[in-house]
């Protein structure tokens, strides 16, 4: 079994890339010409038509990137409004993303007790019931996933570690709201590095070969200071950093963030990469590839 922090350093490394696109599909920012090539038909429904453009979108995206992307971060919801059809098109992303040998992180923010938990990680990774053998789910390398209910929560998604699979706990995100809670001062620390503090504990066991814990966290750019406390808090663990970009965080403290020789985070851009193309640029691959190319000059190397 391969621990997934091997299989991101090992992808980290050979594309000397920190970068990983957040693949967010909307309909009203597609190509005009995908949208022409899947207006729906009397043989193809609305959802279908739309599940059909996303996933055609994101395989070009994904072409145009992985030579400088070293992972990308579908985010679920943006498939799953479209029901079956949309949950098709995600797992042909997934499917896409690894024919050209790029890691996935599925961005879906679980986090459920018991059976309910259970049954989210199967929908992630695989392995639900079937009447004669288990049933595939989206395949994803790794899940984000929420810590609001406890690490009892957190532990089906834990024990997929040992399976190859990871896991990126929310610890300080970087929408405008997450002071509210995350910032909260308990027994003198914020609430997030208490958080931190269960990233680690659920971590130590599941260490690859290189050094990183398969349990990481994602912690944003728009809080350089809370980044900086939570490496110091898990200095074994993958970031997951979003917020670069649209968002409006800066690269400039993350330098000092990187540890070991595959620096130990990856940082998320998704609109600023895949939607380039409004930019002025009629070719949305070229337009994404550019963006990417970008981002990893301005990250520098991994070490």
């Amino acid at each position: 079994m391969e621990h997934f922090s091997d299989r991101l350093a090992a992808s980290v490394i050979d594309r000397r890339s920190l970068v990983c696109v957040g693949l967010d599909p909307a309909l009203e920012r597609m190509p005009p010409a995908l949208l022409e090539k899947h207006r729906p038909s009397a043989t193809v429904d609305e959802d279908e038509a739309v599940a059909a453009c996303f996933a055609e979108f994101c395989a070009g995206v994904i072409e145009a990137v992985a030579p400088a992307a070293a992972c990308v971060k579908p985010q679920a919801a943006f498939f799953e409004q479209y029901g079956a059809a949309g949950w098709r098109a995600l797992t042909e992303t997934v499917a896409c993303a690894h024919a050209h040998g790029l890691p996935v992180i599925l961005d879906v923010k679980r986090g459920d007790i018991a059976s309910t938990g259970a049954a989210y990680r199967r929908a992630a990774f695989g392995g639900a019931p079937g009447f004669a053998a288990p049933v595939a789910g989206a395949g994803a390398d790794a899940v984000t996933v929420n810590p609001y209910l406890g690490d009892d929560a957190l532990a089906p998604f834990v024990d997929a570690c040992a399976e190859g699979r990871g896991v990126f706990v929310l610890v300080r995100t970087s929408n405008p709201g997450a002071a509210m809670l995350q910032e909260l001062e308990v027994e003198g620390r914020p609430l997030y590095l208490h958080v931190a503090d269960v990233v680690a504990r659920l971590g130590a066991a599941h260490v690859g070969a290189r050094g990183y814990s398969d349990v990481g966290a994602v912690v944003g750019a728009t809080a350089p200071a809370a980044l900086r406390a939570v490496r110091a808090a898990l200095p074994r663990a993958f970031l997951l950093v979003p917020g670069v970009g649209a968002q409006g965080g800066g690269t400039d403290t993350l330098g000092e963030l990187k540890v070991g020789d595959a620096g130990g985070l990856v940082v998320n851009a998704s609109r600023s990469i895949i939607y380039a193309w409004q930019q002025g640029q009629s070719d949305f691959q070229r337009a994404a590839a550019e963006g990417a190319e970008a981002l990893r000059r301005e990250l520098g190397p991994p070490a």
